[in-house]
């Protein structure tokens, strides 16, 4: 399949490249950085982090409506990374307009230039409930461990963007049929963060955190996207949460909730055992077999 990564300078686009070419896909890069210039996200900023490629290259930026259609023209599928990860509302004008933006034009040139399938890169923050949350109000959940039936209620702009973006590829498909999936990740962890959590240990919960002990490693995001895109049977538009199958804590779940957070024993709607993750991956997992092979061992 020829396949466009949008923001594939990104950890998370450059361990995409690698899950794709060993399957044989057909890449075609596109992001407003070069490789060789590239940055990444951490927590606090951006670090140098260039890399080199041996596949296309496009130096775009998603706004851009002349370069979108002539690199949908060369795509079956595109994976939709790109996008500012800010939630300040000092930013929020920037934020939103480029992440509900973008994704509005690439869609609009995904249909014109004929792309069969499109998936976009939602976040965990399209629920309302995790990080940036501007007004200190108490997180009522209607059920856990957390599905995407739950009605979202974002407050910062990247939330909303977020929860706009995957109104924008329903509306898609609804108006010119074109396949689309927005996949909410959970809180991503590179190899670094993953191997430090597994030589240092886990260490005991002091607090109750408001993202629910969220992580999921980089590599099972880069499956769980291949998954989307290859899986033969997909509806035609559908959000999917991406999450590990455990919390970042030692304690038992149970233990958390009934000793932080017993409020919460109420909103529980099926058995939760062991370390078991408070957000859900099932409905992933039932639609393109979704299964995260990392684990933290408590």
């Amino acid at each position: 399949m020829r396949v466009t990564i949008t923001g594939a300078c990104g950890f998370i686009g450059r361990t995409l490249i690698s899950e794709l070419e060993q399957r044989g896909h057909e890449l075609l890069l596109v992001d407003r950085t070069r490789p060789e210039e590239a940055t990444m996200f951490v927590p606090g900023g951006r670090v140098s982090a260039p890399f080199a490629t041996e596949w296309p290259f496009e130096l775009a930026d998603i706004m851009d409506q002349a370069a979108m259609r002539r690199i949908a023209e060369q795509s079956e599928a595109i994976v939709h990374l790109a996008g500012i990860p800010s939630g300040l509302p000092e930013h929020g004008r920037e934020t939103f307009h480029y992440n509900a933006g973008g994704t509005y034009v690439l869609l609009d040139a995904a249909r014109l230039g004929g792309v069969s399938r499109f998936v976009a890169a939602s976040s965990i923050n399209a629920f309302g409930t995790f990080y940036w949350r501007i007004r200190e109000q108490p997180i009522r959940y209607s059920h856990l461990p957390l599905t995407e039936a739950f009605p979202p209620e974002p407050q910062d702009p990247y939330s909303l963007s977020k929860l706009v973006n995957e109104l924008t590829c329903a509306s898609f498909h609804r108006a010119y049929g074109i396949q689309t999936t927005a996949l909410r990740f959970g809180g991503v962890w590179s190899d670094d963060v993953y191997d430090r959590a597994m030589d240092q240990g886990l260490q005991p919960t002091a607090a109750w955190s408001d993202d629910l002990f969220t992580w999921v490693h980089v590599r099972d995001i880069a499956k769980g996207i291949r998954q989307a895109l290859e899986a033969p049977e997909m509806p035609g538009y559908g959000a999917y949460t991406l999450n590990a199958s455990d919390t970042s804590c030692p304690e038992p779940t149970m233990e958390l909730i009934r000793s932080l957070r017993p409020d919460y024993l109420r909103a529980l709607t099926s058995e939760i055992h062991g370390r078991d993750a408070l957000i859900s991956s099932a409905k992933a997992r039932e639609t393109f077999g979704f299964e995260p092979a990392y684990r933290l061992e408590g």
